[in-house]
């Protein structure tokens, strides 16, 4: 069994996603929990893209050494994938994409780097504000192309970085950039709109596809997991979750 945890990283991609993959189990994003869960269930591939932090506990790394010590194979990148994969690329779990490049490189070090707002499932996961991944390189790259002065291209970087990754749209950078006219502050709004980078979505592309194509590797370990109190704990909250309920 093929299950991908992924929401606002692929969004209006989502239902053709399930259509052309019929043999993958389409999960929302991961939680504490949902990686043992998907174990438990007899996965035996898990590619894990977007994931809570926050509002919800996050995926724990023992749930994602407990699925590679048993064998499963898992995969990362994107969002929360990529976090986990630079964190555990050393026991076997499979980092995809350039964001989890630069997270391994240490070119990114900041978790927020990935993080965003988004509707709920119910609204197709829609994202409601810009991750830095991808408002980064949408501005280097105007710049390069010449859409935007040098002058620009700092004060949007600047609005971009102060603002809350909840907070950030392209709109809203604009607006903050403080732009003195009102014909180049909406000409740059609509430049960015035509050029804008998705970084994740592009990796998560790659991670759907990774689980596709079904060519897992073995890998050899040389640990053994380390299973604390509060790991079995765990295992006992989702084992008690998937038992069923019956009524007397």
């Amino acid at each position: 069994m093929k299950i991908l945890f992924v929401g606002p990283s692929l969004a209006s991609e989502l239902a053709d996603a399930r259509k052309q993959h019929p043999g993958i189990d389409f999960r929302p994003p991961a939680a504490c929990g949902d990686i043992l869960k998907a174990v438990q269930e007899g996965a035996t591939a898990i590619g894990l893209i977007d994931g809570y932090f926050g509002d919800l506990p996050s995926v724990w790394h023992k749930e994602i050494l407990f699925a590679l010590e048993k064998g499963v194979a898992v995969a990362g990148g994107s969002s929360m994938g990529a976090l986990r994969a630079a964190e555990c690329s050393a026991f076997g779990m499979v980092g995809i994409g350039s964001i989890f490049d630069d997270y391994e490189s240490g070119n990114l070090i900041d978790d927020e780097a990935v993080a965003l707002v988004h509707a709920p499932q119910e609204l197709g996961w829609l994202p409601l504000s810009v991750p830095w991944v991808d408002f980064e390189p949408t501005i280097e790259g105007l710049h390069a192309k010449g859409e935007i002065t040098v002058s620009e291209r700092k004060k949007l970087l600047l609005a971009g970085r102060f603002l809350h990754f909840s907070e950030r749209t392209y709109a809203k950078v604009v607006e903050e950039s403080h732009f003195a006219r009102k014909p180049r502050r909406e000409q740059i709004l609509a430049v960015i709109r035509a050029n804008r980078v998705e970084r994740k979505r592009t990796d998560a592309r790659l991670v759907l596809e990774w689980l596709q194509k079904g060519e897992f590797a073995s890998t050899k370990r040389d640990w053994r997991l380390a299973a604390t109190s509060h790991f079995e704990v765990l295992q006992a909250e989702v084992t008690q979750q998937m038992q069923p309920v019956t009524l007397e």
